[in-house]
């Protein structure tokens, strides 16, 4: 592919970064002179849906991608939670984007998450591209490899993320096992640690946490 961009954005929580999320990274290297990657949700750690320090989740992206200069990574905190969409989350996105590149963003590449077709009035983006990469290209969630992780099952955990990263499982489980929600996750599976098991009770208590956010904003 030919660059024909100057700046790329590529935006997500990376809790943690997967082949998934490389594979977005490398198609916005391929045709765009820079890439920057804001993480989200940069305020937030030891949650259920943001359990890794944003130290953590920088470090893993910087150890896929080590002195590479057309990557610049920075932080993006929630507006008020991540369940908000509205056009001034997207506003306040792109004024982000600006501040910390001096410009606006020719061109976004991201997941097909429906909700990002609420984030940003048309008329402030008409001069700006968009790349949407379908699940089907790269099937897997950051919530599946957290449960992975906390079951203990490498092998399949391997299976998703880039090489670069296989040497950090027990890290990332040492740091998964300290957050109490996991903990908690942890402690009514134990005595049968499936995925399958895993996603009942976190199921539950994102359900739980979305409704708890969704009723503070009101």
């Amino acid at each position: 592919m030919d660059k024909n961009f100057e700046l790329s954005l590529v935006l997500g929580r990376f809790n943690h970064i997967h082949l998934g999320h490389k594979y977005i990274i490398d198609i916005s290297k391929k045709i765009s002179e820079k890439t920057l990657i804001l993480i989200g949700s940069s305020q937030e750690s030891g949650t259920l849906r943001n359990p890794f320090l944003v130290d953590t989740r920088k470090k893993l992206i910087e150890s896929i991608y080590p002195k590479d200069n057309s990557i610049q990574i920075a932080f993006l905190e929630d507006m008020t939670n991540e369940y908000d969409v509205n056009y001034e989350w997207g506003r306040y996105i792109l004024e982000h984007v600006k501040n910390i590149t001096g410009k606006k963003p020719n061109i976004m590449i991201h997941g097909n998450d429906e909700s990002r077709k609420g984030w940003f009035d048309e008329k402030e983006i008409e001069d700006v591209s968009e790349m949407i990469i379908t699940r089907k290209d790269v099937e897997i969630s950051a919530t599946k490899l957290r449960g992975y992780i906390l079951i203990g099952d490498k092998r399949n955990w391997c299976t998703y993320v880039p090489d670069e990263i296989h040497e950090k499982f027990e890290d990332l489980r040492e740091e998964l096992l300290n957050i109490p929600i996991y903990k908690k996750i942890y402690d009514n599976i134990s005595s049968n640690l499936t995925l399958d098991n895993f996603y009942g009770v976190y199921n539950r208590l994102e359900q739980e946490d979305k409704t708890r956010k969704k009723d503070t904003k009101k």
